[in-house]
């Protein structure tokens, strides 16, 4: 049962005692070690398990890393993130190959790494939450889904959480050392994506008021905030892109985020999609978590609610600070907000609901267990399956029937990406509103698209066909474009013969695809 006491109560009453709080879990041997091993198979097979092609994202990523290095910062100007992902992923491809399972495994790696640091973190709490930790990573659905995403979530995750321990450590013993490597994971951090930046100020915060409340530890806390502004100051090599980026890229394929629409879309990627199976399993995430930042473990195996300091109550300040600060700033910028950036508060999510399991009487908590693994394995093989692109059937299509000097044109150019990587073709290609499609210059996008009409675009992609047929890839729906691609169909079809071959589908990134024959 649950009690809730107030503050004065509970302090007046005798002190919680953390449920198995010096003991292994493996006293509940049969359970535990069962779903221990349902755990592990199932979360090491679906981080692999993904035979959708790539989408939009990670074709980008895949061929912004395969340039040189002096190419690959000049295609970030125009792209919106830093360099160290792309950075890893070239040279990880350089040695694994660039297929697509080869540039997901970068991701799947940093999505098991996860796995033993949140271990470690848990561990210096107790070693039930140490294990709790880990199987609930093991079959997190957000570290599933972004464990076979060529993009850089899985990394981010990893490197918040490594950050978390290291920094731990170095508040406890700040020798050089530790401060190093506080270092190194923030600058790791904020060249990898810029939500770094509000979970650092999130941690500056902290360290700062418990500074001010503890005189004891101050010069240690005082070496660690160092530190971690030292690490921040390396992303001065990057500042001349970044505010390039700032001022022309943006978001522009979204709207403004709004603090609801945060919290909504953090709950849903907690719970692996935006269906009603994900956000019933966000909901039981976060019922957990709210356990594990303010419940107690009783001896008579009742659970107390007490609203005070815990064993956790750093995961749930970083991850209320650090949603505040970001979703603030945008709020202010018109920035955009996508549950994949929820990373940056992953690892504090899924230490609080290992602590929440851990509070539970025995029964329960192998109950709760059981539904977020078996739940979470259900929901990573749903997303497994899910197409995330149509552009292997438009390939398909198209290399099964194009003639020679046939042009591929896209509208707009975001179907571009992944149908050119599946494509066995080599077709010329033009794109709506510039480009060919094989990467999407941001900057300015919705101007440009203002001021390229789709009879300016129908005029360059007849003179590159020069006569021959037209595979005119499709994508509806998207931010800024009105019902330009629409009238470039329209008109398209006044001067051609239009046959229709690929139909939108419930792809995650749907695809209409038509050949256009001149009219003779």
């Amino acid at each position: 049962m649950l009690r809730l006491d107030s503050p004065t109560v509970a302090t007046a009453a005798p002190a919680p005692i953390e449920q198995d709080e010096n003991s292994s879990p493996w006293r509940w041997r049969g359970e535990l070690l069962g779903l221990a091993v349902v755990a592990a198979i199932g979360g090491v097979a679906l981080r692999v398990f993904a035979p959708s092609p790539l989408w939009l994202d990670e074709a980008l990523s895949v061929q912004v890393a395969s340039l040189p290095f002096v190419d690959m910062v000049e295609a970030l100007r125009h792209d919106g993130h830093p360099s160290l992902y792309y950075l890893l992923l070239g040279w990880w491809m350089d040695v694994f190959g660039d297929s697509d399972g080869a540039a997901r495994s970068l991701s799947a790696v940093a999505s098991l790494g996860t796995v033993p640091v949140v271990w470690a973190i848990g561990r210096r709490r107790s070693e039930t939450v140490a294990w709790f930790a880990a199987i609930v990573a093991l079959t997190s659905p957000y570290l599933l889904r972004y464990g076979t995403e060529a993009r850089m979530y899985a990394a981010l995750t990893f490197l918040v959480a490594v950050a978390w321990l290291v920094t731990e450590r170095a508040v406890e013993r700040p020798s050089l050392k530790r401060l190093v490597l506080v270092s190194l994971a923030t600058a790791a951090l904020v060249h990898t994506h810029y939500w770094s930046f509000w979970l650092i100020g999130a941690a500056l915060l902290v360290i700062a008021a418990e500074g001010l409340r503890s005189t004891e530890r101050r010069r240690a806390l005082v070496r660690v905030g160092l530190a971690i502004i030292a690490g921040t100051a390396t992303f001065t090599v990057w500042l001349s892109v970044f505010f390039e980026q700032l001022g022309s890229t943006g978001t522009p394929w979204a709207d403004r985020a709004r603090p609801a629409e945060i919290a909504i879309e953090t709950l849903q990627a907690m719970g692996g999609n935006n269906r009603f199976e994900g956000e019933l399993l966000g909901v039981i995430v976060l019922f957990v978590a709210l356990l594990g930042a303010f419940g107690w473990a009783k001896r008579d195996e009742t659970v107390e609610l007490r609203f005070g300091s815990g064993p956790l109550s750093i995961a749930v300040i970083m991850t209320t600070v650090t949603l505040a600060i970001g979703g603030g700033i945008a709020l202010v910028t018109a920035g955009a907000f996508e549950g994949r950036y929820a990373a940056v508060v992953v690892p504090f999510v899924l230490l609080l609901a290992a602590r929440g399991v851990s509070v539970l009487p025995r029964r329960a908590a192998t109950a709760t267990l059981s539904v977020l693994v078996l739940f979470g394995l259900a929901i990573g093989v749903d997303e497994g399956r899910r197409d995330r692109t149509q552009a292997g059937d438009v390939a398909r299509a198209i290399d099964s029937d194009h003639g020679e000097g046939d042009i591929v044109a896209f509208c707009p150019d975001q179907v571009g990406p992944a149908t050119h990587r599946a494509l066995q073709a080599d077709l010329d290609a033009v794109a709506y509103p510039r480009g060919d499609g094989t990467l999407i210059d941001w900057q300015n996008y919705a101007d440009t698209i203002t001021a390229t009409s789709p009879e300016a675009f129908l005029e360059r992609m007849t003179a590159a066909a020069a006569g021959n047929q037209v595979w005119l890839v499709v994508g509806l729906g998207y931010k800024s474009l009105g019902n330009r691609c629409e009238a470039i169909i329209e008109q398209l079809s006044r001067t051609h013969r239009a046959h229709h071959l690929v139909s939108p589908s419930e792809a995650f990134e749907p695809m209409l695809l038509s050949r256009y024959e001149p009219l003779e």
